[in-house]
């Protein structure tokens, strides 16, 4: 409990109070000095009382690098409201320029904006809040026990087309002679063969499309794994994690072998998921293995991905669009 700058105030009056008494009388202890004792008084009473309310956090979901969203403090267990100045902790990596605010706690939710600046595991909380009598002589600190974390996922690129292809190629089962029942019709992607095209569609629709069977989508899994020295790790989960989403948009399953482990992922929204919590989560070290289909490794902001017999630059591989959140979760973009 500490004295405010008006509580330091009154306290110098209430000494003057007691100078005027002894020069001049009684009267000045009465007018001013009395009055002033009785609300220090009651101040230090009310603000011994204070106890450290609970705080209920309402944490944004995962998102992306860049993203901004809302936090919403509540505040319960507090008794009688009380003013105060309520500051929630925000973790490196995070910034927030409203997260301190003054309000009655215990008279409504706190909210304030935080955005994601690096991706990981960022942490919100313990708040801080600093109470203050009705008077507004002292002050108290309280420290609401709590926090919460969320992940930011580093940002994804898009792939372009010619590396797109290449990466499809990886996964695709030889099918020239095993072509089985028909499957569906598809837009013309260059690179198809025109045998495949269905002409009597493309006639109609006045554009090329391409028919698929069921043999040409025996796929397997495409593996990438990845390295990086400490100052390369977030270029490399860029690059991991666009790599794997143009794959994923592809309808191909993904493992990925990283430093901070493992993880195998269907082709959906849960595997996406998996995919860039595993991104975002990535520490420096050594490619755990070179038997992959794609290995990338980063070197400070230089990154080198190995394709089959190809060696490409990250620069090399990058569309012109940038994939984004959906409000339902991570998004199934489309590359350029």
């Amino acid at each position: 409990m500490r004295l405010t700058r008006r509580g330091k105030a009154l306290v110098a009056v209430c000494v003057g109070g007691f100078v005027l008494a002894a020069l001049f009388g009684a009267r000045a202890l009465n007018a001013v000095v009395l009055p002033g004792v009785v609300a220090l008084a009651a101040g230090a009473l009310q603000i011994r009382s204070l106890d450290p309310p609970t705080v209920d956090r309402d944490v944004p979901g995962d998102d992306f690098v860049g993203s901004t969203h809302e936090v919403t403090l509540r505040f319960r267990d507090v008794g009688r409201p009380f003013v105060g100045t309520v500051t929630d902790e925000v973790s490196e990596g995070l910034t927030s320029e409203q997260r301190e605010t003054t309000t009655t706690v215990g008279d409504g939710p706190v909210t304030y904006s935080v955005t994601y600046e690096t991706r990981g595991e960022h942490r919100l909380g313990p708040a801080r809040v600093v109470g203050r009598d009705v008077f507004g002589l002292f002050e108290r600190e309280l420290r609401c026990s709590g926090d919460d974390s969320f992940l930011a996922y580093p940002t994804v690129y898009g792939v372009a087309g010619g590396v797109r292809r290449d990466l499809l190629a990886l996964h695709e089962t030889d099918s020239a002679d095993e072509r089985a029942e028909f499957d569906n019709l598809r837009e013309y992607v260059r690179g198809d063969a025109l045998r495949d095209v269905h002409w009597k569609s493309s006639a109609k629709r006045d554009d090329l499309v391409v028919q698929e069977f069921t043999a040409d989508r025996d796929l397997v899994d495409v593996t990438i794994a990845g390295g990086t020295t400490a100052a390369g790790a977030d270029r490399l989960a860029e690059a991991v994690a666009s790599l794997a989403a143009a794959l994923n948009d592809a309808d191909v399953p993904v493992a990925l072998a990283l430093p901070n482990g493992r993880v195998e992922a269907d082709a959906d929204r849960v595997g996406r998921t998996r995919l860039l919590e595993h991104c975002a989560r990535v520490v420096d070290g050594p490619v755990p293995t070179d038997e992959a289909d794609v290995v990338v490794e980063a070197r400070d902001s230089s990154v080198e991905i190995r394709l089959r017999d190809r060696r490409l630059t990250f620069d090399d591989v990058q569309g012109r669009e940038t994939l984004s959140a959906t409000a339902d979760g991570p998004p199934r973009g489309t590359t350029a």
